[in-house]
Formats: C-alpha cells, sequence, structure tokens
C-alpha cells in the first residue's frame, strides 16, 4: 500500500462517507412515497473477509479487493427491491449482513487505486463498473477459485464467456425455481463453485450498466456491521422520473 496515498485518503475520507441511511432500504416498507421490499438470497461465505464487488459477468477475474476488512465467516445477503409494474423490479441496494446494528456511518470502500481523492468533490464517489447489467460480492479466495474453474472449463469445453458458457443458464433457473422479483431470464443467483464451499451471489445492477459504490457500515461503537452496494437512489431518482 502507498503510504502517501492511505495518508491523503483518511484526510479526505469524510467527504465520501454515504449521506443516504441505506439500513432504512431494508427495515422501511416505503422510502419517501415508493415502496421497498427485501429480497433474500441467501448467505455469502467470507474466508478471509477480504471483499470483492464488481461486474462478475466481466470483471470478476480482474478487481482488487477492498482495503477494508470485512468479518470471516457466512452472512446474509439481502437485496432492497423497488417493485414496480412500469419500470420493472428494481435492485436498489444490496446489503451482507454482519450483525444486527444499525450502522451511523457510511465509509466508501476503497481499493487503494483511486484517484485524484484529495482534489474530488462533496458526493464524488469511486466504485466499479457494469457493463452486463450485473454485480456481485465476493471472498478473495472466491474469485481465486473462480479463475481456476473458469480456466478449467476453457482448457475442457472450450468456454469464452462467463455469461454464455455458465451464467446464463444458472441465471434461467434460479428465476424457474424462485420467480419473485426476477424476469424470466434472471436477476439473482447466489451459485457455489463445485467441488468447493466458496459461492458467488450474482444480482440485477439497478437500472443495469453503469458506474456504483460499495460502504461499510459501521455502528455507534465504530464496529463493522454491514457491507453495501448501493445501485439506486431511491427518493432522488423515483422523483425525478
Amino acid at each position: 500500500m502507498d503510504k502517501q496515498w492511505l495518508k491523503t485518503y483518511e484526510q479526505y475520507k469524510e467527504k465520501f462517507r454515504c449521506k443516504i441511511d441505506l439500513e432504512s432500504y431494508f427495515v422501511n416498507n416505503k422510502i419517501g412515497s415508493v415502496n421497498v421490499d427485501v429480497l433474500e438470497i441467501g448467505n455469502v461465505n467470507l474466508p478471509t473477509g477480504k471483499i470483492i464487488a464488481c461486474d462478475p459477468l466481466v470483471d470478476l477475474g480482474y478487481t482488487k479487493p477492498f482495503l477494508q476488512d470485512a468479518m470471516q465467516g457466512s452472512f446474509p445477503v439481502k437485496i432492497a427491491v423497488v417493485p414496480s409494474e412500469k419500470y420493472g423490479d428494481r435492485y436498489a441496494c444490496v446489503k451482507v449482513e454482519f450483525t444486527k446494528e444499525k450502522p451511523v456511518i457510511y465509509e466508501l470502500a476503497v481499493t487503494g487505486e483511486e484517484e485524484d481523492t484529495d482534489s474530488a468533490e462533496e458526493g464524488d464517489i469511486y466504485g466499479f463498473s457494469v457493463d452486463a447489467g450485473m454485480g456481485c460480492v465476493v471472498d478473495k479466495a472466491t474469485q481465486d477459485a473462480f479463475i481456476k474453474y473458469f480456466k478449467m472449463l476453457e482448457e475442457t469445453q472450450g468456454a469464452d464467456n462467463p455469461f454464455d458458457d455458465l451464467f446464463d443458464d444458472l441465471l434461467a433457473e434460479n428465476a424457474s425455481k424462485y420467480p419473485k422479483y426476477q424476469r424470466e431470464d434472471g436477476d439473482w443467483v447466489n451459485w457455489t463453485i463445485p467441488e468447493t464451499d466458496l459461492n458467488i451471489p450474482i444480482f440485477q445492477s439497478g437500472w443495469g450498466d453503469g458506474y456504483y459504490a460499495s460502504y461499510f457500515g459501521y455502528d455507534e461503537n465504530k464496529k463493522l456491521c454491514g457491507f453495501y452496494i448501493l445501485f439506486i437512489d431511491i427518493e432522488r431518482e423515483y422523483a425525478e422520473e
């Protein structure tokens, strides 16, 4: 880690904190005038506590883990959904729940590669790009196992695309089994890499392709209690619509 980068980020990190109460997405039935529901998609296994969030169909083999350490273990993954016949059921926020405590601070998740943190404006974000309409949250060990598994598919089955050669069928099968808040082709799946206990929760990324920030939530005792990926600022974006 570049010590100067870390020193600079620590000096300016308060301006990158999320001002939205992300936990409200998971405890309130409404945000503003918009109905919100919670979809539970199982647990994520975090054996090292080094978290990665990325587009799983494009960048899972390359994304670096966040500097902030998470807890080690298996933890529930929940999705705050905005149901809508007009706009479709949209996944507004994803949460990994470490404890039941309420966050009071949401610190931006960073990898140490963010540039110009000293000159960025209040409200600017750093995050990950989505180019295939999906996001995921995994452990660094899971990333390593996936790279190895997909290389095996390349060598034995001629695979060359994670969506076409793997996730397309998995998403559709999961949608058939669990249709709530999913389109026919699938909007989420929690897939375990064969012959491991390492799993990849994959989910629709709000409005689709874009650039999204992740946050670590800390309670009043400065203890980590949740990890969040924000896809939709519900009050602002639905008000604009």
